[in-house]
């Protein structure tokens, strides 16, 4: 095999059935996958390099609170380091609104916070 670990880790990640995407602690969109393509219509060219609230899936809750300007799951994990679930609603590519649930984990390295991984599944 002569794929590093990394490119074998991102082309596990790219076959899951689940999108997933990191940010910076910035909110800056640094990994796309192939399943968050799938799910949300959106290529990694249209996406990295964006903050995700720049990110046009303007995640909604059950009240149509738009989170992606307020405490989303995302920002949340990254201020206090926890993991959270919830169920929200994405805009896909083609302007139709996608139920998922979104999982969130802090990215640490040596202690500190680097920023987040989201990965998400249609419900």
């Amino acid at each position: 095999m002569n794929m590093t670990h990394e490119e074998l880790f991102v082309k596990i990640l790219d076959q899951m059935p689940f999108g997933v995407y990191c940010v910076d602690t910035e909110r800056k969109i640094f990994y796309w996958s192939k399943g968050a393509e799938r799910i949300s219509g959106y290529k990694a060219e249209d996406m990295l390099g964006k903050h995700c609230f720049e990110s046009h899936l303007d995640h909604i809750d059950e009240t149509g609170t738009h989170l992606c300007h307020a405490m989303c799951p995302l920002v949340a994990t990254i201020f206090d380091g926890l993991s959270r679930e919830k169920a929200v609603w994405l805009r896909n590519k083609e302007g139709d609104r996608v139920a998922v649930l979104v999982h969130t984990e802090p990215l640490f390295q040596n202690g500190k916070t680097l920023g987040a991984i989201e990965y998400f599944y249609k419900i």
